[in-house]
């Protein structure tokens, strides 16, 4: 799962996941002829996998109407077939292990995967020869990469992602995930103790990467509030105490770390996030960009989300890239898709994905700490989309699916009990 998460795009050219992801297609079949496979799980692949050949297919013809050089869009939906295919996959050989409990062993060790990207994250901070390794011989990162600087430096680290923002958004479900995580696990005192080691590994790996995973927190933390403040009111005066504890400890390791190695702050995301949070002029010379939080907001709805000048874009798209053949000065997802491939791929994409949001967030009315868990990883994809184009990135497509495929797996388990209980 790890591998089909996180697998590097070697040289920015070699997109080691896809590869992957077809091994563990080719993998599920040959390891045993009669595993069998639930229409719950062939049911929504077909579906996904029909949508991207379609999606390929109308690329295709921009690509030939347009006379572009950006071919983009075709190796996108092109690779997104594979990792369709290539959770299926994993999922399919879950189910010949896990069967009634499929959901939460997918959702629990996508869990153990955030937390182990945490852990990269953080020795790639700590220990410069593992961040320059990475960089330059696992991930090889063009030298030419406006953001080569920076990430060799250690001044942003994105772990095994091509995006550090996203790489925050991601390791905040580290902390949102923990109460399905605590549920899972029930009352074995020795894994709930490793389970709470990992909130400052969560924390520190956000804070390397960017602010974008405390904001994540922040949303997704009052939708849950809004829609289940009910089943959570009787735990709100024991986060409140968990978080004003974490902000002592923070607070005492920021003013050690200031006094006595200040370098590994301000020189890094760390001195950024924290500037942005708290307005410390002290830390705004960070990766020598000191903007705010409101006036990163402000720049991203004033400047990066904005309709085609022209009907023929608005609605058909113009099937680049947005940065080969034409220039699209924004990063967020529903902006760049919209001006890449028209308004009805935009609305049959984001639609579905709120409904499936809607859904998970309605499924948690009946297993309250699998559905929240379900509904925090969908939100943050759609979140992270946002802010920078991410629901049909490399790692994001496979977390979302596994999301899909437990949140499938859920309903099918409610169905199930219903027919034994009539029975």
């Amino acid at each position: 799962m790890f591998l089909l998460i996180y697998a590097p795009k070697v040289g920015g050219q070699l997109d080691t996941l896809s590869v992957f992801c077809f091994l563990i297609f080719l993998w599920s079949f040959f390891r045993s002829k009669k595993l069998s496979t639930p229409s719950y799980l062939t049911s929504p692949t077909f579906k996904y996998v029909f949508f991207a050949v379609l999606m390929l297919g109308y690329a295709v013809i921009l690509f030939a109407v347009y006379g572009l050089k950006d071919t983009f869009q075709i190796l996108r939906f092109g690779r997104i077939i594979i990792n369709i295919l290539g959770i299926f996959g994993l999922v399919r050989i879950y189910y010949s292990y896990y069967r009634e409990d499929l959901g939460r062993v997918l959702l629990f060790h996508l869990w153990l995967c955030i937390i182990s990207h945490a852990f990269i994250i953080m020795l790639m901070f700590l220990v410069p020869p593992v961040n320059n390794f990475v960089l330059t011989q696992l991930v090889q990162l063009d030298e030419g990469n406006r953001s080569f600087e920076a990430r060799i430096l250690g001044n942003r680290i994105g772990g095994l992602t091509g995006s550090w923002d996203a790489a925050s958004g991601i390791q905040s479900l580290g902390i949102l995930m923990l109460p399905f995580v605590f549920t899972y696990v029930g009352n074995n005192k020795g894994k709930r103790r490793l389970i709470y080691l990992t909130i400052p590994l969560s924390l520190g790996s956000i804070f390397l990467s960017g602010v974008t995973g405390l904001v994540n927190i922040g949303i997704i933390g009052v939708v849950f509030l809004v829609f289940h403040f009910r089943e959570l009111k009787k735990y709100v005066l024991r986060f409140v105490g968990v978080i004003t504890f974490v902000i002592l400890i923070g607070g005492v390791a920021y003013d050690y770390m200031m006094n006595h190695h200040p370098d590994l702050i301000v020189e890094t995301s760390i001195g950024r996030t924290l500037f942005m949070v708290t307005q410390n002029k002290e830390l705004s010379t960070s990766s020598k960009r000191g903007s705010t939080a409101a006036e990163t907001i402000d720049k991203i709805g004033s400047e990066m989300y904005f309709l085609p000048k022209d009907d023929q874009t608005l609605l058909f798209g113009r099937g680049g890239s947005g940065r080969v053949d034409y220039l699209i000065k924004a990063d967020t997802g529903p902006t760049l898709n919209l001006h890449n491939l028209g308004i009805f791929f935009v609305a049959i994409l984001y639609l579905y994905c709120a409904f499936i949001a809607f859904k998970a967030l309605k499924s948690s009315r009946k297993d309250l700490y699998m559905g929240m868990g379900i509904s925090a990883v969908i939100l943050t994809v759609l979140i992270i989309d946002a802010k920078v184009a991410y629901l049909l990135a490399r790692q994001s497509l496979s977390i979302m699916l596994i999301a899909y495929f437990s949140l499938f797996w859920l309903y099918e388990q409610r169905k199930s009990q219903t027919r034994f209980n009539l029975n």
